[in-house]
């Protein structure tokens, strides 16, 4: 007897599976990723809007009356930019008293603690949540009178992380209207030249091949080069990482090749390196450095 496949006879079954269309499910999550792979980006439920009072007119209300009002800086710019939102109104708050309110001075040297850290070191001074705690500048604990522990600074201006914070915006400070003092020290160097600075103060070994000397040629003519935003960490051309490899791994590498250990010691003796570099054995790119300086650009930090 020959069987029938009549649907009368097998019916219909329901899998309960769902086949998605790929190409529309990633036209919907494209938003999802593009946010999701973003180290930066604050959500207005992370910020503080407690103030000691609730404003006459919120819509109105300035950046500088926020603050006088116990708003902490970065948490109202964020609510500001997003339009003072309704959906996240400002709240009254009687545990904020005018004693506990930062004086616009204490904010204005907080910003700074922060910018001084953003163009030296490429990175937010630590949190209160943050563990990992970055070295503090003696021109900022000594010469500025800025003792106290990081937290405090990040704190009197941030109520979130501050990572969220994008910090690109320390590119396009004018540096005209800053202390002499301060430009001074950001006149002895900035975050992503730390390791070519050797270069500019040292002669290499001369029995070295011909590849090392013209990585040595290259690192020389960055090192003494101004500094640019396209190598600066905050902001560097993401071209380097392709043409050039990963800088710092193949500069210590470099360092290691072409100097002697006398040279390398003092050198750290003298704070021109934090660290003897480590041998980063995957990273040969050194190898291969042609003389041309193709990575600084334009985009010149000391602008006028």
């Amino acid at each position: 007897m020959t069987f029938s496949a009549s649907p009368n006879i097998i019916g219909v079954p329901d899998f309960k599976s769902i086949d998605i269309d790929a190409r529309e499910v990633a036209k919907a999550l494209q938003v999802y990723l593009e946010r999701g792979s973003k180290l930066t980006g604050v959500s207005l439920d992370d910020i503080s809007t407690s103030v000691t009072r609730i404003p006459a007119d919120p819509k109105k209300v300035t950046l500088v009356q926020l603050l006088e009002l116990g708003m902490k800086l970065f948490d109202a710019i964020v609510w500001i930019t997003a339009g003072r939102p309704t959906s996240h109104p400002l709240a009254e708050d009687p545990t904020i008293t005018k004693d506990k309110i930062p004086s616009l001075h204490e904010v204005a040297r907080s910003v700074f603690y922060v910018y001084f850290f953003l163009v030296t070191q490429a990175r937010y001074p630590a949190g209160s949540k943050n563990t990992d705690k970055p070295r503090v500048s003696n021109f900022l604990r000594v010469l500025m009178g800025m003792a106290e522990e990081q937290h405090i600074y990040v704190d009197r201006i941030c109520s979130f992380e501050p990572q969220k914070f994008d910090p690109a915006w320390a590119r396009y400070v004018n540096f005209a209207g800053l202390g002499q003092e301060a430009l001074s020290r950001f006149g002895l160097g900035v975050a992503g030249y730390r390791l070519f600075g050797p270069f500019k103060m040292y002669q290499a070994k001369e029995n070295i091949s011909t590849e090392l000397k013209n990585a040595v040629l290259f690192a020389t003519t960055v090192s003494k080069t101004p500094a640019t935003w396209d190598i600066h960490p905050l902001t560097r051309n993401a071209n380097i990482l392709t043409t050039r490899g990963n800088l710092n791994k193949n500069l210590g590498n470099l360092i290691l090749d072409v100097f002697t250990e006398e040279q390398i010691d003092e050198m750290v003796t003298s704070k021109i390196l934090y660290a003897k570099p480590t041998r980063e054995p995957t990273c040969r790119n050194y190898l291969s450095w042609s003389q041309n300086d193709d990575i600084s650009g334009s985009s010149y930090i000391f602008r006028p």
